[in-house]
């Protein structure tokens, strides 16, 4: 991965006296059976999960929901990218998606926890809330409390850190708790004493942790805040350099608190499943990510054998009606594009549904870490595999839809289609006669050569696609772990689009992953104090000395991936921008309706430009290579004469006519 390899100019963007004063889907319920069900449903058990919360610190609005499913609210999809301002239509990318478990217990008898579109209609496999370790169930009203999300800010934790930083240096050696943030003090972290006084209930005792923590000072595994604990990502293998996100929630369900009316399987898996989801904002792609972290932990007494893990998605690339899937088996990495240039059935309309039109993205699910064998090994991405709507126009072959019953569940699981016979290389792979292949359509749209749905001229259709694991012997106590990033990049070439960008994309989120999810931060954006004079304002910028990581101006950082001789990143200066309103941003930097430069001053140390490198593909859209050149983009061009902190402003850029400031405007 290459990464900026001269020194960092902190572009600051100041918006000022520039204030500018649901959507219907394809209805899966209703296509499928009207499956009855002889199971009761016994007022001790647990009520079905109904909280919901958008991640959106970045540029992704992201809807989560504390039963099993994400990405959707029961009726319309909503992984909203790119983030749009209110008022303004939504495109998702995603529909809905959820893990996928299934396995048989000693007599061989199957075992699934899985989800789709349940919550359309009442049907849940999985339930709020931890189980009990000794016996592996769950009260209802356990479940009702843990019905909901806990979130954190990762300002917040910058500013608890600054503080016992403060603290210790002082000598006081703890905080007041009133000092301490509410999110950070009510973490659902193990031995958190003031959790019940916030949430109003207790914490389990569990030997198996609940939301990860880290401790600065005493290592005891209790979550002291007021001894400058904070929450960070848990990650196996990561506890010696913990990361936290600039947001991140963390929930727990399991697939005991009632019958499960989603997968119709008879027999509960008694799976305790912990997530984090977590995002960072940023000015690259991965502004353009989210993360999922699945802690799995089984309650049950007994060995389940043949276990599958995995993740289910069903990403409409906005419109649902022309998607088409493929896989990167060399980067587990599961992506669907468009069928056409225009994204809709007919044109770019979808029956309501807002769609991305003639500028379609490409969007990616990277499957990071698998489960853990008997044996302590990991398992990857075992097989790709995928799956259609009933209803879809053409109508699909009848073996190859959604699944209802839970042998039909599980057969998708061990990658075979819903009728039990196996993928195979060539055409949809289902109707080919083919070699048996566990990773349908691995080649990239773009190789005429290679086996994908656009090589091979499929219909359009509405699919949904699954990454497994396994299989293997999952024993009682077992922790294991799933992670999952979602990629997007925006606007690619179609029909048959490279997937090259997207692969670009997704090595960041990979070497972010390796790297323990640790982002370059960059400089801290200033404070900023405004001086208003007749018709004129004073801008005046400071740095805190306390908060700021870029106190007195002397910022540098490790940047992600690189290894020549300077690798660090180095504060270099500011830029001042004024945006035409609310709904503009830096990404708009190069577009002077929307974005204009105010000033822009840099250190006074020889250096004047400052590059980033760009990925450039020199091929032709006729001859595909993987063969990338990087080349310098220059982002600064500066005049090399020292800092300033204090400017002068007298114009307001958008005005019309005479642009001079207007007081009390």
């Amino acid at each position: 991965m290459h990464q900026q390899r001269f020194r960092l100019g902190l572009l600051l963007g100041l918006l000022w006296l520039a204030v500018a004063p649901a959507f219907g889907r394809k209805g899966p319920e209703a296509e499928r059976s009207a499956r009855a069900t002889s199971t009761i449903d016994f007022r001790a058990n647990c009520d079905n999960a109904t909280a919901q919360y958008d991640q959106e610190i970045n540029n992704v609005r992201a809807r989560l929901t504390t039963g099993g499913d994400v990405w959707w609210d029961g009726s319309n999809g909503r992984y909203i990218i790119p983030k749009t301002p209110p008022g303004v239509p939504e495109v998702s990318s995603i529909f809905a998606g959820a893990v996928w478990l299934g396995g048989r217990d000693p007599g061989g008898n199957l075992k699934v926890a899985a989800q789709q579109y349940g919550r359309g209609g009442g049907r849940f496999d999985y339930y709020p809330g931890p189980l009990v370790p000794e016996t592996g169930t769950i009260e209802q009203d356990t479940c009702a409390r843990w019905d909901k999300f806990f979130t954190v800010s990762g300002e917040n934790i910058r500013r608890h850190i600054a503080l016992y930083a403060l603290a210790v240096e002082r000598g006081e050696g703890e905080l007041d708790p009133a000092d301490i943030p509410k999110d950070i003090l009510g973490w659902p972290a193990t031995g958190n004493r003031f959790f019940q006084d916030i949430h109003k209930f207790s914490l389990p005792n569990t030997t198996q942790g609940l939301a990860g923590f880290f401790e600065p000072g005493e290592q005891n595994g209790v979550y002291e805040p007021e001894k400058g604990d904070y929450p960070v990502i848990e990650i196996r293998g990561c506890l010696e350099d913990p990361q936290f996100p600039d947001e991140m929630s963390f929930w727990v369900y399991n697939d005991a608190g009632n019958v499960h009316r989603e997968s119709g399987t008879e027999r509960q898996i008694q799976m305790e499943i912990q997530v984090q989801a977590f995002a960072f904002k940023t000015s690259d792609d991965i502004n353009n990510m989210t993360f999922q972290r699945y802690k799995l932990i089984n309650r049950a007494q007994e060995d389940i054998d043949s276990t599958f893990f995995a993740m289910w998605v069903d990403a409409d690339l906005g419109c649902a009606e022309d998607d088409f899937v493929g896989c990167d088996t060399l980067r587990s990495l599961a992506y669907i594009y468009n069928q056409d240039e225009l994204d809709g059935s007919t044109g770019i309309t979808c029956g309501g549904i807002p769609t991305y039109g003639d500028e379609i993205p490409i969007i990616g699910i990277d499957y990071f870490r698998g489960p853990l064998n008997e044996f302590g090994e990991e398992l990857g991405m075992s097989s790709f595999t995928y799956f259609n709507r009933a209803s879809s126009d053409p109508a699909p072959p009848q073996g190859t839809t959604d699944p209802q019953t839970a042998q039909q569940y599980y057969n998708y699981l061990s990658g075979r289609w819903l009728d039990g016979s196996p993928y195979r290389f060539g055409g949809d792979g289902y109707q080919e006669a083919g070699p048996i292949v566990r990773y349908a359509f691995p080649d990239p749209p773009d190789d005429p050569f290679g086996w994908s749905m656009c090589s091979e001229g499929l219909p359009p259709g509405d699919r949904r696609t699954v990454q497994a694991s396994g299989p293997f012997l999952l024993r009682p106590g077992a922790v294991n772990e799933l992670i999952i990033g979602a990629v997007w990049v925006p606007d690619q070439v179609y029909p048959c689009p490279s997937i090259r960008r997207l692969q670009q994309a997704d090595d960041i989120a990979q070497g972010l992953f390796d790297n323990c999810f640790k982002v370059p931060r960059g400089p801290d954006a200033p404070d900023v104090d405004w001086i208003e004079l007749d018709q004129e304002l004073i801008a005046v910028l400071t740095n805190d000395t306390l908060f700021s990581n870029n106190a007195y101006e002397g910022y540098s950082e490790v940047g992600l991936g690189i290894s020549d001789e300077d690798s660090l990143y180095r504060f270099e200066g500011y830029k001042i921008f004024q945006f035409s309103g609310p709904a503009s941003s830096l990404a708009d930097e190069n577009d002077p309706s929307k974005v204009r430069l105010v000033a822009q001053v840099d250190l006074r140390n020889g250096v004047r430009r400052v590059f980033n490198w760009q990925a450039l593909n020199p091929d032709d859209g006729q001859t595909p290579t993987e063969e990338v050149f990087f080349v310098p983009e220059l982002r600064v061009d500066g005049q090399d004469r020292g800092i300033r902190h204090t400017f002068r402003i007298t114009e307001d850029q958008f005005g019309q006519g005479n642009r001079r400031l207007i007081n009390h405007k």
